[in-house]
């Protein structure tokens, strides 16, 4: 299905999902998920929506499905629109001092491949003891911040959605319960990114398991490890083209994270510019001359999006289509 027909359905799905909700009382799986969080159960929180979400306010913040409070503790139910359609998510601040407490994912209809990560307690629990004060931000690769959120592997768009349907809840608590002027939030996704915006190449590759990166490799240190050559043909739709590439081997770079790295892990991420992902078997990286980090082809080095010199490619020599070679290479994501 063509993106843009996509986003357009997903939009009308969440419009749909948003009327039907009737900022009734929590559901079962919405009280059951408020519970997880904070420990009260539903049948103990007020429905505050019709006081909370008025109409100026709703248009404003328009994830922001209930509202309920018991004592200082404020839940919400909201539903941003990720990937596919919406993300139903609960979410409880704590008003005495203006922390959350966590949130939990009540349902959502994203792929499941790629939001595998999505309901861990590693990911749900980043959102954990964050000021509603001010918004969270989406990082890529590392936390810089107190505010920022790591994107999950390969599902940038949907961690956005998650951290677009918390910053509507704090800017709601932010003018209902401290009487502030909070910024507009979107409750969808903007899928292409502008001009000068999204990841870019740095010079270096980050290597991160289950959300924390392990190393930041810099691609001088990458070319001060054994390099070899290697030849091959790759055939595509439009032909085939012939490479001479020169790199090493992902074990070795593995390797500088430190001894072993490759036996703890079962499963390789190679993450590019525009979250192009593809994913290799560690075994394939243990076998003999398969799994590459590449740096030049035909004698020149390899260009970054921006033209300039200094990508580097994961490249499967086994994969004579080429299907996971990575361009534009960022990142390296150990899972398992």
């Amino acid at each position: 299905m063509h993106r843009g027909l996509a986003f357009f359905i997903s939009a009308c799905i969440a419009l749909l999902c948003f009327g039907c909700s009737g900022r009734a009382g929590l559901s079962d799986a919405e009280g059951a998920a408020v519970f997880a969080v904070c420990g009260v159960s539903a049948a103990d929180f007020v429905d505050i929506s019709r006081e909370v979400m008025v109409k100026e306010r709703a248009a404003r913040f328009p994830a922001v499905a209930k509202v309920f409070r018991y004592d200082e503790l404020f839940a919400f139910i909201v539903k941003p629109v990720g990937y596919n359609g919406p993300v139903s998510l609960a979410l409880v601040i704590d008003g005495a001092v203006g922390k959350s407490l966590g949130l939990r994912i009540v349902e959502h209809v994203e792929t499941q491949h790629y939001v595998r990560d999505m309901e861990s307690l590693w990911f749900t629990g980043r959102f954990a003891g964050k000021s509603a004060h001010g918004y969270l931000t989406l990082a890529r690769l590392a936390q810089r911040s107190e505010s920022d959120i790591v994107a999950i592997t390969g599902a940038t768009v949907t961690t956005e959605a998650v951290i677009n349907g918390v910053n509507a809840a704090f800017g709601v608590y932010q003018e209902y319960a401290l009487g502030l002027t909070a910024d507009d939030v979107p409750y969808m996704v903007r899928f292409e990114p502008g001009l000068g915006e999204g990841p870019v190449e740095t010079g270096s590759l980050a290597i991160r398991a289950y959300g924390s990166v392990l190393a930041e490799v810099a691609l001088e240190d990458i070319m001060a490890l054994p390099s070899v050559r290697r030849t091959m043909s790759i055939h595509s739709s439009s032909g085939v083209t012939l490479h001479s590439f020169r790199g090493t081997l992902l074990s070795n770079v593995l390797e500088l994270v430190g001894p072993g790295v490759v036996d703890e892990y079962d499963r390789v991420f190679a993450i590019g510019v525009d979250d192009y992902t593809s994913s290799v078997d560690m075994s394939e990286v243990r076998g003999e001359n398969n799994v590459f980090i590449m740096y030049e082809d035909n004698d020149e080095p390899l260009l970054k999006k921006n033209g300039q010199p200094g990508a580097m490619r994961l490249v499967v020599i086994s994969d004579v289509f080429g299907q996971r070679f990575t361009n534009f290479l960022l990142e390296i994501v150990l899972e398992g």
